[in-house]
């Protein structure tokens, strides 16, 4: 399973190393000032997304399901590989994140509890998005999954924003009342509910190749 795991970061090498000099020069930019966490926690959505449906991408190209079927690992290690690759990608871009946080709290232009209960949100809602759309991919591929991408990424924002609009609003002031330490460990709640959802969500996606002709 570690041997497909290191296929997807040697398939995705250029792509993974392009991001690399992205979360650089924004790193660069945010211990000049040039811009606030929510750029940070974009990022680490859209690492989050990308990385793992392009994955899919490439290997539909070079057809590489039908050929790693031939091997004596079983299907479950094959599925199990992608889901652990889609870890990998989780926990460098947090740890970005986390470098971010520290590096503008350091120098005074921030917060570190809300930047860290910032991260911790995005990082949940990613792992959340990952969840449904690993499943999708397998049932339906990369290209025809892909409309899903957007619908699952836009339909809470427009939710949201049309509950803003009709007059339900959260009351988050007993956020205010809570110490740090509390809020963060709430905000902690996202990324360990999504990690548990990515479990059901690797049983679904076995399923799903389990009956699936290649």
């Amino acid at each position: 399973m570690i041997g497909l795991v290191w296929k997807d970061m040697l398939v995705m090498r250029k792509t993974l190393r392009a991001y690399a000099l992205f979360l650089g020069f924004y790193l660069i930019l945010a211990v000049m000032g040039a811009f606030d966490i929510s750029i940070v926690t974009a990022m680490i959505q859209v690492i989050l997304l990308m990385v793992p449906i392009s994955a899919f991408s490439y290997d539909e190209q070079a057809k590489w399901n039908r050929y790693v079927m031939t091997f004596p690992l079983g299907r479950r290690a094959v599925v199990g590989g992608r889901y652990l690759f889609s870890l990998f990608t989780a926990l460098a871009a947090s740890s970005f994140g986390l470098l971010v946080c520290v590096f503008t709290s350091l120098m005074g232009r921030s917060q570190l509890e809300e930047n860290l209960a910032s991260v911790l949100a995005s990082l949940g809602v990613g792992l959340f998005i990952v969840d449904i759309m690993l499943p999708l991919c397998y049932k339906l591929g990369p290209e025809r999954a892909r409309p899903y991408l957007y619908a699952v990424v836009f339909f809470p924002v427009i939710a949201l924003f049309l509950a803003y609009k009709l007059g339900f609003q959260a009351d988050l002031s007993a956020l205010d009342r809570m110490s740090a330490p509390a809020v963060l460990g709430l905000f902690a709640l996202v990324p360990l509910a999504a990690l548990l959802g990515m479990g059901i969500s690797y049983l679904v996606s076995c399923r799903i190749v389990a009956d699936k002709e290649f």
